[in-house]
């Protein structure tokens, strides 16, 4: 179990690995000492040494060292991620920071993943080039909001934390206080648990990332200040337990379609006997309207798609999934689903699996709807998430 150890001598970090290893990150100086060297080097010895300082009383021995180094640590953010928007960075070599939080290769993926289905898009005649500005803006952001938290977390990882003893003294000093005092390092690191989970990743508006200052506007779209939803536009999609109709398994919604660089398009159909009306004039629409974004990036080989294509049969650009807040014996896809929608087969779920985060369904028997009210939609109504193809 990774765990995190602080002594007088400094502190260390402990993670199992593979093959039976373990990884320490060992405190060997810090920048309180009064012989501070940033480009101190050490042995593995001295390495060592530290080591068994920190845990005493306790030992520790080595079989033998597979790597070690020794560096400093810090904080570094590039100027520009992105060179006439031709040449791009991500990952290490666009900011640095401590392994303390375990945020170097979580960041580079979503780098990664935030530049690919742009350029994907670009590539594929779906978007103008001049979406690739977006990147540096927002995953820049994300790399700045990460540096400030790693400088404080590595800070507090630092400094010495009081002992067992004494906390007690101080306890004893002064009876009417509370048996422990918060300790921050513990505080800060629970308080940005979403962050550092990737889940709390927020960009800001532009054209991907709804606003009341988007282009675009409708009486239709929902947002959060009128009650309408609990999403908001720039964030991940809320984790939703749902039963996959066509073989009844519990799966995760949000992990059903891979990261293919398609929108996600989660029809959340209320209760069917309510929206039946709805979701068919939605397919009529979809199919008959030569204006609309379904006919606009259809497949060019559309006839020659294979039949277990289960994600984009129709378009590269996007996947529709439907969730029926139903139990899921009720649900007859042929009967429920226009033809055009019923192409997604694999895509269609019922909410029917109870979630105790969600306190509206606590009364409810059948525990139906739990993932429309995670999207703040009515189990009744229902309404409709797009998602991004990284989120």
């Amino acid at each position: 179990m990774k765990c995190t150890i602080h002594s007088d001598h400094g502190s260390i970090m402990i993670i199992p690995r593979e093959n039976n290893l373990v990884r320490l990150y060992i405190q060997i100086a810090s920048s309180t000492d009064k012989d501070w060297n940033p480009r101190k080097q050490a042995s593995t010895e001295e390495v060592q040494a530290s080591a068994k300082r920190i845990l005493s009383p306790y030992y520790i021995e080595w079989e033998r060292v597979e790597w070690y180094s020794v560096y400093p640590i810090g904080q570094g953010i590039a100027e520009k991620y992105t060179l006439d928007h031709r040449v791009f960075m991500g990952g290490d070599c666009c900011h640095t920071h401590s392994p303390k939080a375990g945020q170097g290769m979580n960041t580079a993926f979503l780098d990664a993943q935030n530049l690919a289905w742009k350029i994907h898009h670009v590539e594929s005649s779906f978007a103008h080039p001049s979406i690739l500005q977006t990147y540096e803006s927002e995953r820049k952001l994300v790399a700045e909001s990460l540096l400030a938290f790693d400088a404080k977390y590595a800070a507090l990882f630092s400094q010495r934390q009081p002992s067992a003893g004494e906390v007690g003294a101080a306890a004893q000093q002064n009876p009417h206080s509370p048996d422990s005092e918060p300790n921050e390092f513990i505080e800060t690191f629970k308080s940005s648990c979403e962050f550092t989970s990737g889940y709390g990743v927020a960009y800001s508006p532009n054209i991907y990332n709804w606003s009341p200052s988007h282009p675009t506007q409708s009486s239709l779209f929902l947002t959060a200040p009128d009650g309408g939803t609990t999403l908001r536009p720039g964030r991940i999609l809320p984790p939703a337990t749902v039963t996959r109709v066509a073989d009844a398994n519990t799966v995760h919604l949000e992990q059903e379609i891979p990261l293919n660089g398609s929108f996600r398009i989660y029809l959340f159909c209320g209760a069917p006997n309510l929206t039946s009306r709805a979701i068919a004039d939605l397919a009529t629409h979809l199919t008959n309207n030569r204006t609309s974004f379904f006919r606009a990036f259809a497949r060019p080989d559309l006839d020659s798609v294979s039949y277990h294509e289960r994600h984009n049969p129709h378009s590269r650009l996007f996947t529709f999934c439907s969730v029926f807040a139903a139990p899921r014996p009720s649900l007859e896809i042929a009967t429920l689903l226009p033809e055009v929608l019923a192409r997604y087969a694999s895509h269609v779920y019922a909410d029917d699996v109870w979630d105790p985060r969600v306190q509206e369904q606590k009364m409810d028997v059948e525990a139906l709807g739990a993932a429309h009210l995670k999207m703040g939609l009515s189990p009744a109504r229902g309404g409709v998430v797009v998602v991004r193809p990284d989120g």
